[in-house]
């Protein structure tokens, strides 16, 4: 798969589709904030994405040196991807970056977003907290941590 770091123009276009998808739809995400964070990222150089085509199937947002690891603060797949490896080598491609250094890989989920649960348990991530309020008001995200092997 084709994973490269994608320009700050490409990294804004991608809110289009992810705030049409759940759990960000339901959450109240909009594109024009998403993407001028997206954008802001991607000029740090904290987002990768699986390219086929010059199309972008999946894009991941990390923020390294997060409590003696990285944190994995957005994972999307098109839903026309999904199923074919993308979000797994998206979170391995960070991971092999963040265990080179680091102890720790972080992300979260919303709780009421089983496919996610299912999803970063397969992966090998642990459960470690519950967080109220963190993302929006009335929901909890669910802290997941995996260790360096």
């Amino acid at each position: 798969m084709n994973i490269r770091r994608i320009e700050a123009a490409v990294a804004r276009r991608q809110a289009e589709w992810i705030v049409a998808m759940e759990p960000w739809l339901s959450m109240g995400y909009r594109a024009a904030p998403l993407g001028r964070w997206l954008s802001r990222r991607a000029r740090s150089g904290y987002v990768l994405a699986v390219v086929r085509k010059r199309a972008v199937l999946g894009i991941v947002v990390f923020q390294p040196e997060f409590l003696l690891g990285s944190f994995i603060a957005l994972l999307a797949v098109r839903p026309q991807a999904a199923g074919q490896g993308v979000g797994g080598a998206l979170v391995a491609r960070v991971e092999r970056d963040t265990f080179a250094h680091r102890r720790w890989l972080y992300v979260s989920s919303d709780s009421k977003n089983l496919p996610a649960a299912r999803f970063y348990k397969k992966l090998g991530f642990e459960r470690v907290a519950r967080l109220p309020g963190l993302v929006c008001e009335d929901r909890v995200e669910i802290l997941w941590r995996k260790r360096r092997a």
